[in-house]
C-alpha cells in the first residue's frame, strides 16, 4: 500500500510537470485581461464597424441631393415627301431636314424638395427643300427650283417643380437621411453595449478563473492532509493500534482528494481557454501560455442604493437608448407616412430665353440680351380616386408598428428593473456569505485540529478526522465560491445599471 501511495504521488507530480512543459506562463491583471479584449476580442471587432457601415449609409444617403450633369450632342435627319394638306392650296414641297444639336444641363434637388433642371442647347437646323413639282414655285429658286437653308437656334431656360402638400416637409429622401442618423446613433450603443458586455465576460470569466486556482489549492491541501492521515494510519494498524478498516478508508479518501484534484486542474484549464478567447483572435498563439490571474479573490464592501442603481440603468443602459432611438425613428416613418396620404400639388415653373439667327454668335447676343423670352408658371393636382388606400394603411401600419414599439421600450425598462434588484440582492447575499463562509472555514480549522489531538491521544477514530477533512475542504471551497461569486455580482450589478464603463475607468469615443 505505502509503494501503491508513492507511485500516485509521483504520478501527479509527472502529469502537473506534463503540463507545464512547454508553456509559459503570463501574469495578467483584470485591467490587462480587458484592455487585450477591447483590442482583439472578435465580438468587439464585428461590432466596431457597425457605425462605420451606418455613417457610410448616412452619407450616401445625401447623394440624393447630388446635383447632376448632363450633356447631349447629335444629329437628327428627317426626309420628307410631298404631302397633301385640305386646308391649303397645292401640296406641301418635300424637304429634307438636318438638325445636329449640342445640350448642357444640370439637374437635381433641394432639401425642401424643390428639383430643378437648368441647361442650354445650340442647335444648327439646315434643310434642302424640293418645290420642282410645282412650277410657279421653282420659278423663285432657279435654276432647279431648289432652295438651301440654313439656322442657328439657341435656347437656356430653367424648369422648377416644389410640392406643395405631398413630399413637402418630408419626402423619401429626407426620411431615409432622418433614419439613417438614428441608425448611426443606434450603432454606437450597439458597440457600447456590446463593449460593456465582454468587459462582463471577463470580468466573470476571471473571477472563475482565480476560483479555479484556488480550488487547485484547496485541494491539494486536502491531499495533502489525507496522505499524511494515511501514513500515520498505516503505522498505527502495522502495531496492531488501529484495525485494518481504518486503512482502508484513509486510503479511500486519499483517491476521492486525487479525483477532485484532477476535476480542479481541468476545470482551471477550461477557464484559462475561455479567458484566452475573449482576450485573442489568434489562439494558436495562446494555446500555451499559462495565464495566472495577477489579482486574489478579496471581497470590498460598497453601498447599494437601488433607487440610483435603477435610475443610472434606465438613463444609461446602450439598450435602452437604442430602443428609444427606435421610437424615435418610427416617429419618423409615421412623419412621412402621414405625408403621403395628402394628394399631390405641385407649383411648377419655368424661364428661358432663346435666340434664332444665320451665326451661331447671334443667338447667344439675343440670350444675352433677353431678346426672345419664354415662361411658363401654374399648379399641378393629382389623387387617387380610390381613396389613397395604399398610403392610409401604410399609415395605420406605421402608427402600430410605434405603438408596438413604444410597448417593448416600456417592457424592456421593467425587465431592466427586475435585473438591477436581482444583481443587488445577489451581491449584497454574496457578501454576507462572504463573512459566514469565513468564520465556519475557522471553526472547520479548529474542530479538525482539536479531532487531530483527538486521535493522537487515543480518543478518536481516523473515520471522524476524515469527516472533517472533508467539511475544512467544503468550508474552504465554499469561502472561495463565495468571494468569487461577490466579485462576479458585483461587476453583473455594473453592467445591468450600465456603470461598467465607468467602474472600470474606460471612455469610449465612437469616430
Amino acid at each position: 500500500m505505502l509503494r501503491k501511495t508513492v507511485f500516485i504521488l509521483l504520478l501527479t507530480t509527472f502529469v502537473a510537470d506534463t503540463r507545464s512543459e512547454g508553456q509559459t506562463n503570463r501574469l495578467l491583471s483584470l485591467s490587462e485581461c480587458i484592455q487585450l479584449a477591447l483590442l482583439h476580442n472578435y465580438d468587439v471587432q464585428i461590432e466596431r464597424l457597425a457605425p462605420e457601415i451606418a455613417r457610410y449609409n448616412l452619407d450616401g444617403a445625401y447623394g440624393a441631393y447630388e446635383p447632376s450633369f448632363n450633356a447631349s450632342a447629335g444629329e437628327r435627319f428627317i426626309n420628307q415627301p410631298a404631302t397633301f394638306d385640305p386646308k391649303k392650296p397645292g401640296i406641301d414641297a418635300p424637304y429634307e431636314l438636318t438638325t445636329d444639336s449640342l445640350g448642357l444641363g444640370i439637374t437635381g434637388l433641394l432639401p425642401t424638395g424643390l428639383s430643378y433642371d437648368a441647361g442650354g442647347t445650340a442647335s444648327y437646323l439646315s434643310a434642302r427643300t424640293d418645290f420642282s413639282p410645282s412650277p410657279k414655285d421653282a420659278v423663285l429658286f432657279p435654276p432647279n427650283g431648289i432652295r438651301d437653308t440654313n439656322q442657328y437656334f439657341s435656347v437656356s431656360a430653367i424648369t422648377l417643380r416644389q410640392p406643395l402638400l405631398r413630399d413637402f416637409w418630408i419626402d423619401a429622401y429626407r426620411q431615409k437621411i432622418r433614419v439613417n442618423k438614428k441608425n448611426l446613433k443606434i450603432s454606437e450603443m450597439a458597440l457600447r453595449w456590446k463593449i460593456m458586455n465582454t468587459i462582463n465576460a471577463v470580468q466573470q470569466t476571471f473571477y472563475e478563473l482565480v476560483f479555479a486556482r484556488e480550488k487547485i489549492r484547496v485541494e491539494e491541501k486536502a491531499l495533502e492532509l489525507a496522505t499524511r492521515l494515511l501514513k500515520e494510519t498505516r503505522k498505527r494498524v502495522e502495531v496492531g493500534d488501529l484495525p485494518p478498516l481504518d486503512e482502508k478508508q484513509a486510503e479511500a479518501q486519499v483517491q476521492t482528494v486525487q479525483t477532485d484534484l484532477y476535476a480542479a486542474e481541468q476545470a482551471l484549464a477550461e477557464q484559462q481557454n475561455a479567458l484566452k478567447n475573449l482576450m485573442t483572435d489568434e489562439f494558436q498563439s495562446w494555446v500555451d501560455v499559462n495565464v495566472e490571474p495577477g489579482e486574489g479573490l478579496i471581497a470590498v464592501p460598497q453601498i447599494f442604493d437601488r433607487s440610483d442603481s435603477w435610475r443610472s440603468a434606465i438613463g444609461s443602459r446602450p439598450d435602452l437608448v437604442q430602443l428609444r432611438l427606435e421610437l424615435e425613428k418610427q416617429g419618423i416613418i409615421v412623419r412621412y407616412r402621414f405625408n403621403q396620404i395628402f394628394p399631390r400639388l405641385d407649383l411648377v415653373g419655368g424661364y428661358g430665353l432663346q435666340g434664332w439667327r444665320n451665326s451661331l454668335g447671334d443667338t447667344f447676343g439675343d440670350i444675352r440680351d433677353q431678346s426672345n423670352p419664354i415662361y411658363s408658371y401654374g399648379v399641378e393636382f393629382s389623387i387617387p380616386l380610390g381613396g389613397n388606400r395604399a398610403a392610409r394603411n401604410g399609415y395605420r401600419a406605421s402608427q402600430a408598428v410605434k405603438q408596438q414599439a413604444a410597448l417593448q421600450l416600456k417592457k424592456v425598462e421593467q425587465d431592466v428593473l427586475v435585473q438591477v434588484d436581482d444583481s443587488l440582492k445577489a451581491a449584497q447575499s454574496a457578501y454576507q456569505r462572504t463573512n459566514s463562509t469565513r468564520e465556519a472555514r475557522v471553526y472547520a480549522e479548529a474542530a479538525l485540529e482539536a479531532e487531530q489531538k483527538k486521535l493522537q491521544n487515543g480518543v478518536s477514530t481516523p473515520f471522524v478526522v476524515l469527516q472533517l477533512q472533508q467539511k475544512l475542504t467544503d468550508a474552504r471551497t465554499a469561502e472561495i465560491r463565495a468571494l468569487s461569486d461577490y466579485n462576479k455580482a458585483v461587476a453583473q450589478l455594473a453592467l445591468n445599471e450600465g456603470s461598467t464603463l465607468e467602474k472600470n475607468r474606460l471612455s469610449l469615443d465612437v469616430k
